[in-house]
């Protein structure tokens, strides 16, 4: 017997299905059997059967064996599965202690760990110490929940109050309690100053870690949706025919009551109404307010005072009764009347304006909230505010460089004392343009001076008054130095103002992008300015500990 027959006959004796087949060579003692196969022997044709039916078995094994690799027959191997161990009903899933539930680099052990740190007794002050009454969550607890919150882009009350249940950093900061939604939403609202007051314990934190370099610092503003519809806006007039409304139904509502005879308390519906009443004449004043202190007769009233105290009459263009600029804001929100109709890339957007300094590095200095549409009022504002947090912060370097856009163009913004301010004087396609309309302004003065033409052409050229002529000559004559426009110019096209201006899109610009794309915070949440103050602030302190966390 060949050595490959010997192997198949080996393979048939192993197979769990079938018998064991005897080898070729054998002697068998059958009936019909021939005479060669009985002694041993075969003929040519018997040896070409033999062949083929070997052929045919060790094809069909490989077929077999092949099939249940691959799926088909698997009862045929006789070898189980090699699985983890899947049993949820085993009695810990978790390890006993949270310390071992997340790595210790989480960023939630990094947030408990700054909170830690925190000065906590503005919100222990809001609780009782004689023990009194329920037991309240822990203040700490709950603020680290807040930040956490925050930092992974969760605000809404409802949705922690899920990941409290299904996330298991969130059950790692909170301990494995599960407060409320209104629970969390009332500490927001109830702690608002204090939350707003983290912002600079966390910059001075961010200090004693080093982080901070103040020596230049940016200026911007972005604008964020509030929490209100502009559908909600009404005009002075609407707010008006609004009151009476509600004033006639009430009126008709106690009048139908004591015709019933009823003569207690008046129903929730009315206590409701004459809320809402008094809040639309608070509208109603505010817009007449706002209206009266912008009018043409406000205006005069100014200058009259202010020409009495020098003695001498305001130069300049006086005042016309139809300019844009007596004109006041025209409506209000009954939603969230502190917010504002803003213009945006985008189009008009009810909300705020965010204010926020940031140093080179991309850290949050100084953050505040205001309803303004123009950020050039708020740069005086925000430098001071950068400078207090980061003394308070223990921060001993100075601010030297400020940088902002052409919105904080100002001449008082410029004339800023305390710092260097590069602000540009307008945007980048009309620098050229300005410098062009400079230029041929000085050389249709030279040609007035030269007596080539006289004071009336160059205001018809210039496209200004004859008066403004005389005003530059006399200027001229005098000495006096450039428009701060060409000054601020001149400043940033040289090699010291250009490398300190390219860092104001690099400093501030990512600090925007970083929480409203990569974070998806565009709107705030919160109702009223204080408390949109206190949400940005808290969106801040959390950019800077994100931060600070990736640095660490």
């Amino acid at each position: 017997m060949g050595r490959s027959q010997h192997r198949l006959a080996e393979h048939r004796a192993d197979r769990l299905d079938t018998p064991p087949q005897p080898a070729v060579g054998a002697v068998f003692v059958l009936g019909d059997e021939p005479h060669e196969r009985v002694c041993g022997r075969s003929s040519s044709a018997a040896k070409k059967a033999d062949a083929a039916r070997l052929s045919h078995e060790s094809c069909w094994w490989l077929r077999r064996f092949v099939r249940g690799c691959w799926g088909g027959d698997r009862e045929d191997h006789g070898v189980g599965y090699n699985f983890v161990s899947a049993d949820r009903d085993q009695l810990m899933l978790l390890p006993p202690s949270v310390a071992d539930w997340l790595p210790e680099d989480h960023l939630a052990w990094f947030v408990l760990d700054v909170v830690a740190e925190l000065d906590l007794s503005a919100f222990h002050a809001g609780y009782r110490l004689d023990g009194r009454g329920g037991a309240a969550y822990d203040p700490q607890m709950m603020l680290a929940v807040l930040i956490y919150a925050y930092c992974t882009g969760e605000r809404s009350s409802r949705r922690i109050e899920k990941r409290l249940v299904e996330d298991v950093a969130f059950r790692v900061v909170a301990v494995n309690q599960q407060p409320d939604h209104a629970t969390i939403a009332r500490f927001r609202a109830n702690h608002e100053s204090a939350i707003a007051g983290l912002f600079a314990q966390v910059l001075a934190v961010c200090a004693r870690a080093g982080l901070l370099r103040p020596a230049l610092i940016a200026v911007d503003g972005t604008k964020l949706a509030a929490n209100a519809s502009r559908d909600a806006n009404r005009t002075a007039t609407q707010l008006a025919e609004q009151i009476l409304a509600e004033a006639a139904a009430t009126d008709a509502a106690e009048d139908a009551a004591a015709v019933d005879g009823d003569q207690g308390e008046p129903a929730p519906e009315l206590r409701d109404r004459n809320g809402r009443r008094a809040r639309l004449r608070k509208l109603l004043g505010e817009l007449e307010a706002e209206a009266a202190q912008k009018s043409y007769e406000s205006h005069m009233a100014k200058r009259a005072v202010i020409e009495a105290a020098t003695g001498k009459p305001i130069r300049g263009r006086r005042p016309a009764p139809g300019s844009s600029t007596h004109k006041s804001r025209g409506q209000a929100n009954l939603t969230d009347p502190d917010s504002r109709l803003l213009k945006t890339k985008g189009g008009y957007v009810q909300g705020y304006n965010a204010q926020a300094v940031a140093t080179e590095d991309q850290f949050v200095v100084a953050a505040e909230v205001t309803n303004c549409a123009h950020d050039a009022p708020a740069y005086a504002r925000m430098v001071k505010a950068a400078k207090q947090n980061l003394r308070r912060a223990g921060e001993r370097r100075r601010v030297r460089r400020v940088v902002a856009d052409a919105g904080y163009w100002s001449i008082e913004n410029v004339n800023l004392a305390g710092v260097e301010s590069f602000i540009a004087p307008g945007r980048a396609r009309e620098l050229t343009q300005i410098a062009e309309s400079e230029q041929q302004r000085g050389e249709i003065l030279d040609r007035v001076e030269a007596g080539e033409i006289d004071t009336l052409v160059a205001s018809h050229q210039l496209g200004v008054t004859r008066a403004r002529v005389n005003q530059l000559l006399r200027r001229r004559r005098a000495g006096d130095p450039d428009p701060l426009t060409m000054t601020m110019m001149t400043k940033l096209n040289t090699t010291r103002g250009r490398s300190t201006y390219k860092k104001r899109a690099a400093s501030i610009e990512p600090v925007f992008a970083q929480i409203k794309h990569n974070r998806h915070i565009r709107s705030l949440s919160r109702r009223g300015l204080a408390a949109a103050d206190s949400e940005w602030k808290l969106l801040c302190a959390t950019h800077n500990l994100l931060k600070a966390y990736r640095l660490a």
